[in-house]
C-alpha cells in the first residue's frame, strides 16, 4: 500500500507512541527539552524517505517502459503491468523492498533505530532487537491494515485492560482483540460472498 503524506504522519505518531510507552527508551528533557519532537521527526523522515524512494522507482520504471514503447507494445501487456514489472526489477537491483511485507517493516525499523542512536537525549534500556522489533511491529500492522481498524481495536484493548497503551500486557490484549476482529471481518466477507 502506497502511503499518503497524512498516513505517513499518522504512522510516525503510532511508532513514536509505541516506542514511548514500551519502556525501552527514555527521553532526557534535561539534555534536550525538544527530544520527543526530534524523535518524532526522525521517525517521520525515515518513513518519508522510504516513500520518496518508492516514488522515484515508479517514475524511473515509467520512463524505461516509455522509452521502449515498441517492445512494450509487442509484449501484449498493459502499460501499468509493464511498469510494475520494471519497478520490481529496479527495486531488486537497488536492494529496496517493495510491498507490505514484514521484511520492509524490519528494514524501516532498523533505519529509524540507527538514526535515533544519534540523538544524545534519547537513552535506550533494552537490547537493540527489542527496540527494532517493537517499531517494526507497529509499522507492519499499519501498512497491512486499515488504520481505522487499528484505532477501533486499540479502543477495545484499552477498555479490556487498564494498563498503559502499548505496554507488553496491553499489546497481548490488543493481539487477542485484533485476531477476533479480523476473524469477524473475514467471516462477514465469506457470508456476503455466499449470499451473493
Amino acid at each position: 500500500m502506497k502511503l499518503s503524506s497524512e498516513q505517513i504522519e499518522r504512522l510516525s505518531d503510532r511508532v513514536f507512541q509505541v516506542l514511548r510507552i514500551s519502556g525501552y527508551v527514555d527521553f532526557d528533557k534535561n539534555i534536550d527539552d525538544r527530544i520527543e519532537e526530534k524523535t518524532l521527526d526522525v521517525i517521520n523522515d525515515v518513513l518519508d524517505e522510504d516513500s520518496r524512494t518508492e516514488d522515484k522507482l515508479s517514475r524511473e520504471a515509467e520512463r524505461l517502459v516509455q522509452s521502449q514503447s515498441q517492445i512494450a507494445k509487442s509484449s501484449g501487456k498493459t502499460f501499468e503491468a509493464l511498469v510494475e514489472e520494471v519497478k520490481i526489477r529496479l527495486a531488486k537491483s537497488k536492494s529496496f523492498i517493495l510491498g507490505d511485507v514484514p521484511e520492509r517493516s524490519d528494514v524501516l525499523a532498523e533505519k529509524i533505530f540507527k538514526q535515533l542512536w544519534k540523538l544524545d537525549a534519547l537513552d535506550f534500556f533494552a537490547e537493540d532487537f527489542k527496540v527494532t522489533n517493537c517499531m517494526a511491529r507497529a509499522i507492519h500492522r499499519f501498512r497491512i491494515e486499515d488504520d481505522r481498524i487499528l484505532e477501533a481495536v486499540e479502543k477495545l484493548a484499552s477498555k479490556k485492560i487498564d494498563d498503559e497503551p502499548y505496554s507488553h500486557s496491553w499489546c497481548m490484549v490488543f493481539d487477542k482483540q485484533y485476531a477476533e476482529v479480523i476473524k469477524k471481518i473475514v467471516n462477514q466477507k465469506d457470508d456476503l460472498a455466499e449470499g451473493a
